[in-house]
């Protein structure tokens, strides 16, 4: 049945007006990108941080701790809100459905973005001022949640946040309306392919991700602050962890270094990473602050990289020993060589070890008559132990097979 003249007007009047508001969304878009990506960025001078400071009604004499308050309870949830509201109108069924309204409310949003935006931006720079002093960083035990770590992770992460994620937001939302016919401009992949879904979705889950990650630089305990770098790094410690087991697997029919069935790594350094962390340890109960600096915080942070450093070191000394078929075969691996990388994996546990003794599970509250702190400390005395003697055991497998005959 072809259809009547008044109801083709009125499909060429809908669309019409649907590429009306999509060009218009999509120009909002472009200029929110323009404005906050890394690439084109202005800094804002004192005077528009001294207007937009009031604005937010945030006096600049006020204490770190109302601009604190003012970020976590107000700031970030807000744009929390308007981020799940962006994504939920740009989903492909609401604008197949209802393209009309969800581009009205999209611009309605990108308005508020903004506004938002422009506020975190300063109340920023206002609580983390440029540059941040790390001058003080180990006698900084003092400043509460106000320490330099946590503010530059929080100054770190609000520039990840508005140059990386809410960019590729905007940028991602211009290709799918584009590609969904909903613009007068033309889409930039082929009209044929799938829509850019799974990438929306992404760059959602990795905003709201990195929101969640700054509340936490003021609101969360120094340990899970620390941990935050544990998160991007634990994935691949465990692969590393799997790659050497596997290269240390044994052997029924060799005698060389594939034959420890029981590495230092595996059976200690996993299990000792998993329970420091929020399977663990950091699910406690435990203060927003301790007496903790922040050179030590650095160190808790920055310990799963070098103990990834230690395995990578051990898992090209197997690949050579294992290609060559043994230790010291025409100027190889050495014995001595081993036994200096499971030493200095031993001793990456040290100090972050200490620190969580010291600063953390003394603060852990014992309540009901669970002894929740004796049991963790009994568990890092057992846990050094069993490092030390699989270490020890190690070592002494890797001197009995140098120079084997093969």
């Amino acid at each position: 049945m072809v259809d009547s003249p008044s109801i083709s007007a009125d499909k060429l009047e809908h669309r019409r007006q649907c590429e009306h508001y999509g060009d218009l969304v999509g120009y909002g878009f472009g200029r929110l990108r323009r404005k906050y990506h890394l690439t084109t960025a202005e800094k804002p001078d004192q005077a528009s941080v001294e207007h937009a400071l009031s604005a937010l009604s945030i006096d600049k004499v006020k204490s770190q701790e109302a601009l604190a308050n003012q970020l976590v309870s107000s700031l970030l949830p807000l744009l929390h809100h308007q981020v799940t509201s962006l994504s939920l109108a740009l989903k492909i069924s609401s604008l197949r459905d209802e393209p009309r309204a969800n581009l009205r409310l999209v611009l309605q949003i990108q308005g508020e973005l903004d506004s938002t935006v422009d506020g975190l931006k300063l109340l920023i720079t206002t609580l983390c001022p440029e540059p941040i002093s790390l001058s003080n960083s180990s006698v900084d035990h003092h400043l509460k949640r106000f320490k330099s770590y946590r503010l530059d992770r929080l100054k770190v992460n609000s520039q990840l946040l508005i140059t990386w994620c809410l960019c590729d937001i905007f940028e991602a939302a211009n290709e799918r309306i584009q590609q969904m016919g909903l613009s007068s401009i033309p889409p930039k992949i082929d009209p044929g392919t799938d829509f850019p879904n799974r990438d929306m979705e992404v760059f959602v889950s990795r905003t709201l991700h990195t929101i969640k990650v700054m509340a936490n630089c003021l609101n969360a305990s120094e340990l899970v602050v620390a941990q935050t770098l544990w998160k991007g790094r634990r994935r691949a410690l465990e692969n590393q962890l799997q790659c050497t087991i596997e290269k240390l697997d044994p052997s029924p029919d060799s005698k060389k270094v594939e034959d420890l069935s029981k590495p230092p790594d595996k059976y200690v350094a996993e299990p000792a990473i998993h329970k420091l962390s929020k399977r663990g340890l950091a699910q406690e109960r435990i203060p927003i602050f301790t007496e903790i600096c922040s050179d030590e915080i650095e160190l808790l942070a920055q310990s799963t990289r070098d103990i990834s450093e230690d395995l990578g070191r051990l898992d090209v000394h197997l690949k050579f020993t294992n290609a060559d078929g043994g230790l010291n075969r025409d100027g190889g691996v050495t014995s001595e060589e081993f036994v200096e990388i499971t030493q200095s994996l031993k001793t990456r546990f040290d100090p972050p070890l200490l620190l969580i003794l010291m600063y953390f599970i003394p603060l852990i509250p014992d309540t009901a008559g669970l002894k929740v702190q004796k049991y963790y400390r009994n568990w890092c005395v057992t846990w050094k132990n069993q490092m030390a003697l699989a270490v020890h055991n190690f070592e002494q497998v890797v001197k009995s097979l140098e120079d084997f005959p093969q």
